[in-house]
């Protein structure tokens, strides 16, 4: 992994991204972050300024982990994890515990009811490619559309709502952020991941024992709230966090609203951690 963000001291709190996506997705968030923590954000394998093949969930996390460790990041770190980079959140807590004080799960895959339809025809071989260029092409014809209807002055109050749709505002940053051919493949590559370990992933989150919120928006139109509610459920004592009106961006859209929940669950994983050290001075058994 290349790492694009690394700012800020204190406890450490890891970002991974989605996709598509990049480590400086979170640049606002981390700058939120970073007056009192150590905030890093990597590009994962395939994406941003790392050029190699994109690749599983349980390698990425093992990527990540030792990412951690060459940096050598006050343990236990925080991680927050969006989409996809939510379930690479997870295979890291579960393969190294000993890392991971804490995770804050960002409109995050997890369960199969994440999975959709789409997501299947995407992964299907032969499929996916196709049905990625004919949407990108519907996407922004559909938006040169929409911007000469809303370019009116009457219209001009409705363009505003238009524009503030946290769906219709993430169409648009794909529109400026056109595929290309590396990123289709690895865009491709993690649809293929995603529904090969997806069920893995959530037969074991009964094993995971730290603090773990799911946060997610109404209006999130990637991830249906309802597979946010069964990882919240299949989590010993996670939090579930709706953001009424929000959508699958929400962390970068609304940074302000994100940084006291990660705030919040990187202080409770450091307090899980120090109470669970022997006292100084005590033999370890």
């Amino acid at each position: 992994m290349t790492v694009a963000i690394d700012e800020g001291s204190g406890t450490s709190i890891v970002l991974v991204h989605g996709q598509p996506g990049r480590g400086l997705d979170w640049a606002v968030l981390a700058r939120r972050l970073s007056s009192d923590h150590r905030v890093v954000a990597p590009d994962r394998p395939g994406w941003g300024d790392d050029d190699r093949a994109a690749t599983s969930l349980a390698a990425n996390a093992a990527d990540l982990s030792s990412v951690i460790e060459s940096l050598g990041l006050t343990l236990p770190v925080t991680v927050v994890g969006h989409s996809l980079g939510g379930g690479i959140a997870i295979e890291l807590a579960l393969s190294r515990p000993a890392l991971v004080g804490a995770l804050v799960l960002l409109g995050s895959i997890g369960v199969d009811r994440a999975v959709s339809r789409f997501d299947q025809l995407l992964a299907a071989p032969g499929f996916g490619d196709p049905v990625i260029r004919l949407g990108l092409l519907a996407t922004r014809g559909g938006l040169h559309t929409a911007r000469r209807v809303l370019r009116g002055g009457r219209t001009k109050p409705l363009a505003e709502r238009f524009s503030r749709s946290p769906t219709v505002r993430g169409l648009v940053w794909l529109d400026t952020q056109p595929m290309s051919a590396k990123l289709r493949k690895s865009f491709l590559a993690e649809q293929r991941a995603l529904l090969d370990e997806t069920p893995l992933l959530e037969r074991r989150l009964s094993r995971l024992e730290i603090p773990t919120v799911v946060v997610h928006g109404t209006a999130d139109h990637v991830v249906p709230i309802s597979a946010s509610r069964v990882l919240a459920e299949r989590i010993p004592g996670a939090e579930l966090v709706v953001l009424k009106g929000e959508g699958h961006l929400v962390p970068f859209e609304q940074p302000d609203l994100i940084a006291p929940i990660v705030r919040r669950y990187a202080s409770l994983g450091a307090r899980r951690f120090r109470a669970e050290q022997p006292p100084r001075g005590t033999p370890e058994a």
